[in-house]
């Protein structure tokens, strides 16, 4: 009987899926040692429309993913994913759906793919893909100026 070894594209979804399991994990918030434990993160690249997207690396990788969801008002804790697709040696494709409200309380709702690299058991790099980047952009650009005013304000 033939042994049933998990291929390398099999490994690396296991490993994108648990890391997205940690972030979206409920209630109690992100389980951030496993998502530790399996990111190596060297750069992200958000397509989100704003003057902020763009490549990012190192450090400045969490300040910006930060910076976005902040400005979209993305809703963490409504992220699903809908699929993982795998079938080359690193990279996993997540297909998911991300919502947030605009300043004005307006859902938004849309398509998001990501190209996540996994080496040695860890994310070493993101690109994520909005449906609508406009529409980001619109919002993000809203929320910018809201906060900007009532900065000045105080």
């Amino acid at each position: 009987m033939l042994s049933e070894t998990p291929t390398q594209p099999e490994l690396n979804k296991e490993v994108v899926r648990r890391f997205y399991e940690a972030v979206l994990r409920a209630p109690g918030g992100p389980d951030f040692a496993t998502i530790k434990e399996l990111t190596d993160e060297q750069e992200v690249e958000l397509n989100w429309g704003h003057p902020d997207s763009g490549v990012h690396r190192g450090a400045a990788i969490g300040p910006a993913r930060h910076r976005m969801h902040e400005l979209t008002g993305l809703d963490i804790s409504a992220i699903s994913i809908d699929e993982l697709i795998a079938d080359g040696p690193t990279r996993v494709l997540v297909v998911a759906t991300n919502s947030g409200t605009d300043i004005h309380h307006k859902p938004w709702r849309m398509t998001v793919l990501e190209l996540v690299d996994v080496v040695n058991g860890k994310i070493t790099k993101k690109r994520s893909f909005y449906q609508d980047t406009a529409l980001l952009r619109d919002i993000s650009l809203e929320r910018e100026a809201a906060l900007a005013q009532k900065t000045g304000e105080t």
